[in-house]
C-alpha cells in the first residue's frame, strides 16, 4: 500500500457542507460556526451539486477590516476564492497533496465524472489516513521528504498536535 494506491474518496468527508453563491457572508459564517468547519464550498444557484468557489476562514479573515454591516451583506460570489481547485474522486492521496501544496491550500473539493461535488477532503484528512498505517508513513516520508518538503512539515506539525502533553501544550 502506498500514498499513490489509496483514493481521495476513501478518506474524503462526504458530508459537505455548501452554500450558494448568492448567499450572504453572514450566512455562510453561521455554516462555518453552527458545523465547526474551516470552509464551505460555494455552489451554483441553479445547480446546488456544482462547485464554483470556496470560502474559508481566511477570506473571512482577509475582508475582515471592511465594514462590519457590509461585509456581513456581502454575498458569497464576492469573496469566494474562484476558480474552484478541485480533486477527482478517483485520484490519489498524491495527487491531492501535489495539488494542495501547487496551489497553497489545504482542503480540496472532491469531484465525480460529471463535476459533481461528492466530498472534500483536506491535509488533515490525509494525515489522519497516514498516521494509521505505519507503512503509508514510511512510503509518504520517503517520497515526500525532500520533494515536498513543507508537506511533510505540515504532517510534523499535526501529529505533534495530536499528542497529549502534561500541563498543557508545549510552548
Amino acid at each position: 500500500m502506498s500514498i499513490e494506491s489509496i483514493t481521495v474518496s476513501s478518506v474524503m468527508v462526504r458530508d459537505v457542507k455548501t452554500a450558494k453563491e448568492s448567499q450572504t457572508v453572514k450566512a455562510v459564517a453561521k455554516i462555518m460556526a453552527d458545523n465547526n468547519i474551516g470552509s464551505v464550498v460555494i455552489v451554483k444557484n441553479a445547480d446546488p451539486n456544482r462547485p464554483v468557489g470556496i470560502i474559508t476562514e481566511r477570506d473571512i479573515v482577509r475582508i475582515a477590516g471592511a465594514e462590519k454591516a457590509l461585509m456581513l451583506q456581502m454575498s458569497a460570489r464576492d469573496i469566494m476564492s474562484k476558480p474552484v481547485i478541485t480533486i477527482d474522486a478517483m485520484g490519489s492521496i498524491r495527487d491531492a497533496l501535489q495539488t494542495m501544496e501547487l496551489n497553497n491550500i489545504r482542503r480540496l473539493p472532491v469531484i465525480d465524472k460529471e463535476k459533481k461535488i461528492v466530498g472534500i477532503v483536506t491535509d488533515k484528512d490525509i494525515f489522519r489516513a497516514l498516521m494509521r498505517s505505519q507503512s503509508l508513513v514510511a512510503s509518504f516520508c520517503e517520497s515526500l521528504l525532500v520533494e515536498y518538503r513543507p508537506v511533510y512539515e505540515r504532517l510534523g506539525e499535526f501529529m505533534l498536535g495530536e499528542v497529549p502533553f502534561p500541563g498543557g501544550s508545549p510552548k
